[in-house]
């Protein structure tokens, strides 16, 4: 059986290496057309075109969003339900985030499986999510049905780091809008409420909230508008803040305190604040360590290492966090340049359009093809899998 499997294996590598022309295509054409949230019209048609002439059953659109698909391919035999998750929006500047490289790679692992001559068992998925940059597209996904069923979910996401677990923190968007009375500035100053003391005071709370934070936390925020002129007492003021933390519980503590801060700021200053929530809110993300553990030792057969970063260092948030919250998930990054190419950034862009980049990501295209052929293949190891996602959520 051992001996099957490798040779199973040996053949899913090599079918990516056939593919490879293919696969970088995707990604070379996705990103030559980038394409905000929920806009995503070519990069879903491409996909889906793609995994319908690999043998998939294309269901699109899909979870009521019209960029959104799903790509199925049946086994014979009953087993699991794997999804490998496709990102492709992009950001205002390009790919800056390699969401590119994240259809590519799944695409080419889906691919490679379906034509590595082994019928095997279960079901693998192809989820394409729309919007994952602030958008939420996975939630709205979620609540239309999309993930029940699914044993695991399994993604990876381009970096300037190689690590195969990391964390992500929950994240909301707050809007503050405080409103007092206009006056003018020298002659009428008594008869004005200012709320951009209001504001100002908030922004000196939350600064000051900081130091009684927990080190799983951050606030951050600007302001969007701060007055009309000098001489004119300001009467309206808009702030927005990131509110984001590693767990739930302390999440909504800390999203509360911070709206507490906003009112007694308006109140100190004589104002009104109007809170508001902006967009989805993002869960925090858990991986999933038994799926971490079989792609790690699926990297490190390729020639890649983990590079060893603390799973809760330099971390994000994205809307996979709420679908960790419901099946097993893993998120790995791959570095496709050095540690100066920082995701969403000038260099990032240029990093994941290299051909370092392109080769990392087929390197990393084998190891998620490898994981999702353990994942429907090896009973102990979706075991495992389940056992630790019922230990996270307890």
């Amino acid at each position: 059986m051992a001996l099957g499997q490798a040779r199973i294996k040996r053949a899913i590598v090599r079918a990516v290496d056939r593919m490879a022309a293919g696969i970088t295509q995707v990604s070379k054409d996705i990103f030559a057309q980038p394409e905000l949230g929920y806009r995503e019209t070519f990069a879903k048609s491409l996909l889906v075109e793609k995994l319908a002439a690999s043998g998939y059953r294309i269901i699109s659109p899909a979870g009521g969003l019209a960029t959104a698909f799903i790509a199925r391919r049946r086994g014979g035999a009953k087993g699991p339900k794997v999804a490998l998750i496709a990102e492709y929006d992009a950001l205002p500047m390009g790919h800056a985030c390699g969401h590119n490289l994240i259809a590519a790679s799944a695409y080419g692992a889906a691919a490679a499986l379906a034509s590595c001559g082994v019928d095997l068992p279960g079901e693998l998925l192809v989820i394409g999510t729309p919007a994952e940059e602030g958008g939420g597209g996975k939630i709205r996904m979620i609540k239309n049905g999309v993930f029940r069923g699914v044993d695991a979910a399994l993604m990876a996401h381009p970096s300037n780091k190689t690590r195969v677990i990391n964390r992500m923190y929950a994240v909301t968007s707050l809007t503050f809008t405080f409103t007092g009375k206009a006056s003018h500035a020298a002659a009428f100053p008594d008869q004005g409420i200012n709320a951009l003391d209001a504001g100002v005071t908030f922004y000196n709370a939350v600064s000051a909230l900081r130091q009684q934070m927990k080190n799983e936390a951050r606030v951050h925020g600007i302001f969007r508008h701060g007055g009309d002129a000098p001489n004119i007492i300001p009467d309206r003021v808009v702030m927005e803040f990131y509110v984001r933390a590693l767990t739930r519980e302390y999440f909504a503590e800390l999203t509360q305190k911070v709206i507490r801060a906003a009112r007694g700021a308006a109140r100190a200053a004589g104002c009104t604040v109007a809170v508001r929530r902006r967009g989805q809110s993002y869960d925090p993300f858990y991986p999933n360590y038994p799926m971490g553990v079989a792609f790690r030792r699926n990297i490190e057969s390729l020639g890649l290492a983990d590079e060893g970063f603390n799973e809760t260092e330099e971390i994000g948030s994205s809307d996979i966090g709420n679908v960790s919250q419901m099946i097993p998930c893993l998120h790995p990054e791959y570095a496709v340049g050095g540690r100066e190419d920082i995701n969403h950034s000038t260099n990032f862009l240029k990093a994941v359009s290299s051909g370092a980049g392109i080769g990392r990501m087929l390197l990393v295209t084998k190891a998620v093809a490898l994981t999702a052929y353990g994942l429907l293949t090896d009973h102990a190891l979706m075991e495992r899998v389940k056992h630790d996602f019922k230990r996270q959520q307890g």
